[in-house]
């Protein structure tokens, strides 16, 4: 790997890891897409902390996911690849499924 892509590697996962945390402690939800163009009455009945507990983890995790698919990428290593993308589309599809289950706690 050069510099190069050592830094975007790092800078792209850690902007993720970072960004999560902040939407983990309720900062940062303006930049979530729907979240942002929801109207005040629709976003009063959703439970704001649960979702953004649940939102936060899935960035961080994508954030990580992130690191090993551009790792895996610059190294021409099919295993970290797949790893990294895989732990990306479970925890968008967990983002989406999780809220749908268990609706009582993500509504008000």
């Amino acid at each position: 790997m050069n510099i190069f892509e050592i830094i975007i590697t790092l800078a792209i996962s850690l902007g993720a890891v970072v960004w999560g945390v902040n939407i983990y402690h309720q900062k940062g939800t303006w930049f979530l897409a729907g979240w942002n163009t929801m109207s005040k009455e629709e976003k009063a009945t959703y439970n704001e902390e649960a979702i953004c507990h649940l939102f936060g983890r899935c960035v961080v995790f994508c954030g990580i996911g992130a690191f090993l698919l551009l790792y895996g990428s610059f190294n021409q290593n099919d295993f970290i690849l797949c790893s990294g993308l895989g732990i990306i589309a479970i925890m968008v599809i967990l983002s989406i499924v999780i809220p749908k289950i268990n609706i009582k706690k993500y509504r008000k």
